[in-house]
């Protein structure tokens, strides 16, 4: 079996979902740096809220077949997780990185943009209805890891350089 997607449909959504916002964030910030500070506090908040909703309804929509291959999907997306963390870990301290900048980068590359994973999967695969499901899951796993190592990170590694 073989899956077709053209790459270029692909990208588009790729830009609308992450380049044009980072731009305007940016461009905003720029022309508008009193406005951007007033809503620094809130924005974190609504993007949460927005990315829960989404997960919610993505396994909401897929929770039988969650059910049924929810075992091997967990341990994928986990075992992908401390993967890709120690990936992030190893080469930053094979570029002589400071323990800071290791844990930002181990960081980095584990917490993917679940999202949009989520959102390209849907719009681009809509024939198969578990392709959502990876993203949704790991959106639920990074945030749930990601709070426990927050506390980690920063009851350990606070105060070292």
């Amino acid at each position: 079996n073989t899956i077709a997607f053209n790459p270029v449909d692909m990208f588009i959504p790729i830009v609308q979902i992450v380049i044009i916002p980072i731009g305007l964030g940016l461009f905003l910030n720029y022309k508008f740096p009193d406005f951007c500070e007033e809503l620094k506090d809130y924005l974190p908040a609504l993007s949460s809220v927005v990315i829960a909703i989404i997960v919610a309804g993505v396994i909401g929509v897929n929770k039988e077949a969650i059910i049924s291959s929810s075992l091997v999907i967990i341990a994928v997306i986990v075992l992908q997780y401390f993967i890709a963390m120690a990936l992030g870990f190893a080469i930053a301290y094979l570029s002589g990185m400071k323990r800071k900048q290791m844990v930002t980068i181990a960081i980095e590359l584990a917490f993917q943009n679940s999202g949009l994973s989520t959102s390209l999967a849907k719009t681009h695969f809509p024939a198969l209805t578990l392709a959502t499901v990876p993203g949704a899951l790991y959106s639920v796993w990074q945030n749930f890891a990601g709070s426990i190592l927050a506390y980690v990170f920063t009851k350990y590694y606070n105060n070292e350089e």
